[in-house]
């Protein structure tokens, strides 16, 4: 089991690594694109593209390979840090997930490597209860109120 995730992962690091190339992440730093430090600018990668469609239907055959939804999160999170996710992506990753709690964790970890954080409220939809909803977008948006 572990050597097949191991050549998954290794998948997914080339596949993202050739197509979208290295980026330093939320606490990266400038790689010369003329932003300065990602703490100045916490989404760094908020122009760059989304996934491609390969790429989404490669995060999405490793998750639903998987059993276990911790097992999901720990993929999910490494995915989203190697490549560029919209939030239309991250909501089909979290759909991934079995309970609302996994799928409200994965979306808290992912929101500083977002595309387009200003859509997060959009996932409202991939939540079964309104509450972890609300709770995500507390924890990614300060002053969110219900």
């Amino acid at each position: 089991m572990k050597k097949t995730l191991f050549v998954l992962m290794l998948s997914l690091v080339t596949v993202f690594g050739m197509a979208q190339g290295h980026r330093g992440g939320p606490k990266g730093h400038d790689k010369g694109h003329g932003r300065g430090p990602a703490k100045e600018f916490p989404h760094e990668m908020r122009q760059a593209p989304c996934a491609t469609p390969e790429q989404m239907q490669l995060v999405l055959k490793v998750l639903n390979n998987q059993s276990f939804d911790d097992k999901k999160l720990e993929i999910g999170k490494l995915c989203v840090v190697l490549g560029h996710f919209c939030t239309r992506d991250l909501a089909l990753i979290a759909e991934q997930f079995s309970f609302d709690d996994n799928r409200k964790q994965f979306l808290i970890d992912a929101y500083p490597y977002c595309v387009d954080p200003e859509n997060y409220y959009s996932l409202k939809e991939v939540f079964q209860f309104r509450s972890n909803f609300d709770e995500m977008m507390e924890k990614t948006h300060p002053g969110y109120s219900r």
